[in-house]
């Protein structure tokens, strides 16, 4: 491998550079939860058996995540500011969590939020990495900082000089990780963070209508089918999401909006019908949680496709 394509490092402010800059990992339905959710970085070093990615996020995204392909990794939270909930596991600061490429995962994140994460080959490193599969989705916790310090002391050598590390140098990157994570499994046993009733509830939920949602959608229907309280409810999504049930919804459903405006054909469809198809009746409410999200009115949003065409 050139010494040039071991590491990249990329500042992002939207979903297309945030996809791009990931190499190896890939992201689908992408929801915008907050005004400023696709700002940060993402820095790749590419190892002699696999990769460290680490991601710097602002928060307030919804997204399925894929990592790659024929690896299993290691992830270290390195900061979370407000929740973060990735499959249906409660992530904290601190925490290491277990997962593969089998299938996409869910992350949900409701504040600034970053990760460094070491995906190595299932192949190379069988005994780890048969061990970890075990354990995908429970955590241990980054006794002393070990990892994450192992990690970050990585990251920093490359910024400061990539073309000067050598194919041995990443070799012992790549054990000392290995011997890191062996020896804090060695010492804990991973466990999956206890879940109230009403989190397992607001798992379900999130899942059926993450794909599925539409304008009938409301927390009321939703507390009166699983017969939970709303109140529940509240204090479930706010456990898990960082949001209250009807902003969670109602960011999903913009979103749809959204992708819809800029679809649309001006001559046929209007923001009142678009709109109205989501659920929203009230116009004055519905362009000010549009602008407030999106940064732009909503009108605009259809000018451009308008102009465009």
């Amino acid at each position: 491998m050139e010494p040039k394509t071991r590491f990249t490092h990329q500042t992002f402010s939207d979903a297309d550079l945030m996809q791009s800059s990931s190499l190896n990992w890939s992201y689908e339905a992408i929801y915008k939860l907050l005004p400023h959710a696709f700002e940060g970085t993402n820095s790749v070093i590419m190892l002699p058996h696999g990769q460290l990615s680490y991601g710097i996020r602002s928060g307030g995204i919804l997204y399925n995540i894929t990592s790659p392909k024929n690896t299993v990794s290691a992830a270290v939270i390195q900061h979370c500011e407000g929740k973060a909930c990735f499959g249906k596991t409660k992530l904290n600061q601190g925490s290491i969590v277990f997962f593969d490429d089998k299938k996409p995962y869910n992350l949900v994140t409701s504040g600034d939020f970053s990760a460094a994460i070491f995906s190595f080959s299932k192949k190379h490193y069988s005994t780890l990495g048969a061990l970890l599969l075990q354990h995908q989705f429970e955590t241990i916790h980054d006794t002393g900082n070990r990892f994450n310090l192992q990690l970050s002391t990585i990251l920093e050598r490359f910024k400061n000089n990539p073309d000067a590390i050598d194919e041995q140098e990443l070799e012992t990157y790549e054990k000392n990780l290995v011997a890191t994570l062996t020896s804090l499994l060695d010492t804990q046993t991973p466990l999956l963070p206890k879940l109230t009733k009403g989190e397992k509830i607001a798992l379900e939920i999130r899942d059926r209508i993450y794909h599925r949602i539409s304008k009938k959608v409301t927390i009321t229907s939703l507390a009166e089918e699983f017969g939970v309280s709303e109140q529940t409810l509240q204090n479930a999504f706010k456990s898990l999401f960082g949001f209250t049930p009807n902003r969670f919804i109602r960011h999903l459903k913009l979103n749809h909006v959204r992708k819809q405006l800029i679809a649309a054909d001006p001559a046929q469809d209007t923001i009142v019908k678009i709109a109205n198809r989501w659920g929203f009746t009230h116009m004055g409410h519905f362009s000010s949680y549009y602008t407030e999200l999106f940064g732009e009115n909503p009108s605009v949003t259809l000018k451009r496709k308008s102009e465009a065409t």
